[in-house]
């Protein structure tokens, strides 16, 4: 708005517009300016999804894997309890005892995620096994599991543990039935 102010320089009335001091408005941005401003609040925008991406995943993987030091803590237990259903001889009543406790312990371990590594007759795979060792089988394919030393563990998708195995290796001179035809 505007405010008519009189001149005073004899010739009468003439009025002249001048700008209302609480009037005055900025200069009109510039669409640079503009296009500069949006792409700013559209940056943040991506980065503060994003972010909230990033947190939900963190969230899901620290409840996935909160128990990962208790489940690593408790295997030991667990393998004492196998050697003692494994002995052979002594008091069957003890041995059904441990045995019973053995499977409650790989039942709550289970409900939590824990579960064994299927390793004997399987292809060594260094992701799930730890070779301790190998010896020659014309049984079994090279590079085959033919002894479990340790079970090992996965807690849903991670190995926590891996399985100590020994594998088949080839027989020396080929093996086998064939070596006695020459």
């Amino acid at each position: 708005m505007s405010k008519k102010k009189e001149r005073k320089d004899g010739e009468g009335a003439e009025l002249e517009e001048q700008p209302a001091q609480g009037d005055a408005l900025p200069p009109p941005p510039k669409e640079d300016a503009a296009a500069e401003w949006r792409e700013k609040y559209l940056r943040s925008l991506a980065d503060l999804d994003n972010y909230r991406k990033r947190m939900e995943r963190d969230r899901e993987q620290q409840r996935l894997y909160a128990c990962e030091g208790l489940m690593k803590a408790i295997l030991p237990v667990l393998d004492d309890l196998q050697m003692a259903c494994d002995a052979e001889g002594g008091a069957d009543a003890i041995r059904e005892g441990v045995a019973l406790a053995l499977r409650k312990a790989h039942g709550v371990l289970e409900e939590c995620g824990l579960k064994p590594i299927e390793a004997m007759g399987k292809p060594f795979d260094p992701r799930f096994h730890e070779a301790m060792g190998g010896f020659p089988r014309a049984d079994a394919a090279p590079g085959t599991v033919v002894v479990e030393l340790r079970r090992g563990y996965q807690l849903h998708d991670r190995v926590i543990r891996p399985s100590r195995v020994q594998i088949a290796m080839a027989p020396p001179n080929g093996g086998g039935e064939d070596s006695e035809d020459e």
